[in-house]
């Protein structure tokens, strides 16, 4: 069930971000509110976070060193959040942004976790993990451009289970730090694979939940926007 936004003040700004693109709906997180720019602070943080973070997780390689390793994982945490919430605060999220975003994050992660193998003898968990995050996560956290959402992190306008299992902040950091904490804290790294094959299971379940919902056409805002604006004709 698609989450229900409250309609825009009467006197609120609609008018298209640039010219040339259509008019605001009002409602938070639509496709409507892409300023479709390249270059911003956003993205040049996920650049710097994403080459920041490769070079620590190369150091800790030729060096076999624990510390560079999670200076690395802290490098892509840290700058994965930041990037986002400067595109919130500056009012510059795109949906190019949130693509590339999804793609430096599979760098990262995925890099960081093959040379933790380096330091936990855990090769099935983590490669539950990487099938995970690779063949499943990704078409699943790209599906919602489909959509005229600006990122996944408002799919809740179209579907809220989808969204809390996948989206919800706590989805998220659990997805991308759950397993390196179990494999670290937890001498049993059958409670890691368990985990790991829980998650992989959620995920699955989830990309056939979103690839049966109905994807509007020729409409570049979310369906509740179309239908408070002929609410309001």
């Amino acid at each position: 069930m698609a989450h229900q936004t409250a309609p825009p003040p009467v006197d609120a700004d609609l008018s298209p971000r640039r010219p040339g693109l259509p008019a605001r709906c009002g409602v938070r997180g639509c496709g409507c509110e892409d300023p479709r720019q390249l270059l911003n602070a956003a993205n040049v943080v996920t650049v710097i976070r994403t080459l920041g973070s490769l070079a620590l997780m190369a150091t800790a390689a030729v060096q076999h060193s624990w510390p560079w390793l999670l200076a690395a994982y802290l490098t892509y945490w840290v700058g994965d959040s930041a990037d986002g919430n400067i595109a919130r605060w500056r009012g510059q999220e795109t949906r190019f942004g949130a693509v590339f975003d999804v793609v430096c994050d599979r760098i990262n992660c995925i890099s960081c976790a093959l040379v933790l193998l380096m330091f936990v003898d855990a090769p099935w968990p983590v490669a539950v993990f990487l099938f995970q995050f690779v063949v499943v996560d990704l078409p699943l956290t790209l599906l919602p451009m489909r959509w005229p959402v600006l990122s996944p992190n408002y799919f809740h306008l179209i579907d809220r289970q989808a969204y809390t299992l996948n989206w919800h902040v706590v989805a998220k950091v659990t997805n991308t730090t759950l397993l390196v904490l179990l494999l670290v804290f937890v001498p049993d790294q059958r409670i890691a694979l368990v985990a790991a094959s829980i998650v992989l299971v959620i995920k699955i379940y989830s990309l056939v939940r979103v690839l049966r919902l109905t994807v509007p056409k020729d409409t570049p805002h979310v369906p509740q926007a179309v239908e408070g604006a002929a609410a309001r004709a």
